[in-house]
């Protein structure tokens, strides 16, 4: 339900255009939803996508809210829910219709995508902190944990555990000393990627990124890291899989970058028989990284076969972690449950913050300098956030 009151919001209005727009705030949330004050925005590489290319966009959608990460304060609670109360503070993860997106004062959303910030962070850029969160936390977790993806056993310190599944329909679990690789660790996927590993017991977790971020890798939880632009990295990575052992290929990788030249890297360090998982976080990007040229774009939902560089047999697992909201104990527990108390016991950490305030300039000018920072990769190891209000 709207109110006669408007509020500003940051909106993509066609390809290559985005400007300060007036959208209605609402006056009353839903049974089942908050209104949030928003207080600090995240960017990501998407948002580029969207505004410069307009990806998944079309004619009829414009003009369209930018932002997917969101802190702030709850301003009113829906019936139905009595786990959240007005003046709490919050982190959401915003996607869907432009609406319910990030960049703007005043948005509601559903009980499924809030989490509650415990008093634990500390207060001082606790929001900002928080707004880095949700949607890497969300993909690394399902990346890992999904039936769908890699497939991980649940953790065990996480709250609200699944019910059991069906021994006949699940694989068996990998010792906790199997090598997993994370193949783009520096970026803010693969920071909660180790992160939620390492709590749970992994004690071989690779990972390859800019050597300027790995003492940062190892300290959370990495157990071997990799210059990703060595050329000798796939003898580099083989010789620590199991140095003294006959098996000396990767059954398990996430590549959090996804482009054409890291899935030919990949390949050449998974099982030459066949059997290996890799989940890819989509869409797959031409070239060497996430930065897509406009006039040079291609983003592919699916692997073809005929760029399929993996050996035959490799299961290849297109992640998108928004699905989440599909699976009904994710749906539940995800934000609501599991990661305030990760928050709160210190099991994972915010990623790094690279705060865009009133120095800045406008909140317009503070966008717009985010998103120059992504599309030029300017960025690397943290979140690019907006001061709202």
């Amino acid at each position: 339900m709207s109110s006669d009151k408007t509020h500003a919001a940051i909106a993509t209005t066609s390809p290559g255009h985005f400007t300060t727009i007036q959208v209605p705030t609402p006056a009353t949330p839903d049974p089942g939803q908050v209104l949030i004050k928003v207080e600090y925005a995240s960017m990501i590489i998407l948002d580029t996508y969207i505004n410069d290319l307009g990806h998944r966009v079309q004619p009829q959608d414009y003009p369209v809210i930018l932002g997917f990460n969101g802190a702030g304060t709850i301003m009113q609670v829906g019936e139905g829910i009595d786990d959240l109360k007005v003046g709490d503070r919050v982190t959401a993860v915003m996607f869907g219709k432009s609406e319910r997106k990030a960049m703007q004062e005043y948005v509601v959303q559903p009980r499924s995508v809030v989490a509650k910030i415990p008093s634990s962070l500390p207060l001082s850029a606790a929001l900002s902190a928080a707004a880095t969160i949700p949607d890497n936390f969300i993909t690394a977790f399902s990346a890992l944990f999904s039936p769908s993806y890699l497939g991980f056993p649940y953790p065990s310190f996480i709250p609200s555990p699944p019910p059991p599944s069906d021994p006949s329909t699940t694989s068996p679990s990998p010792p906790l000393t199997t090598p997993i690789l994370i193949y783009g660790a520096g970026t803010t996927t693969g920071q909660y990627a180790i992160q939620l590993l390492h709590a749970t017991g992994y004690t071989s977790i690779f990972a390859t990124s800019s050597p300027k971020h790995h003492p940062y890798l190892l300290s959370l939880g990495a157990s071997h890291v990799f210059d990703y632009r060595s050329p000798t990295l796939a003898a580099d990575i083989l010789l620590q899989v199991t140095p003294k052992g006959s098996e000396r290929r990767l059954k398990y990788v996430l590549d959090c970058v996804t482009a054409e030249a890291t899935l030919e890297r990949i390949a050449q360090v998974v099982d030459e028989e066949g059997g290996s998982k890799v989940a890819l976080l989509l869409p797959i990007k031409k070239g060497d990284n996430v930065r897509v040229e406009k006039g040079k774009e291609e983003l592919m939902s699916e692997l073809p076969e005929e760029r399929n560089p993996f050996p035959k047999g490799t299961k290849h697992l297109g992640v998108r972690g928004i699905l989440f909201a599909e699976d009904p104990y994710l749906r539940a527990n995800l934000l609501p449950k599991i990661l305030p108390h990760l928050l709160d016991h210190g099991i994972i950490q915010p990623n790094k913050v690279r705060l865009l305030d009133e120095s800045f300039g406008t909140l317009e000018e503070r966008v717009g300098k985010g998103l120059e920072l992504l599309r030029n990769n300017l960025v690397s190891g943290e979140k690019v956030v907006v001061k709202i209000q």
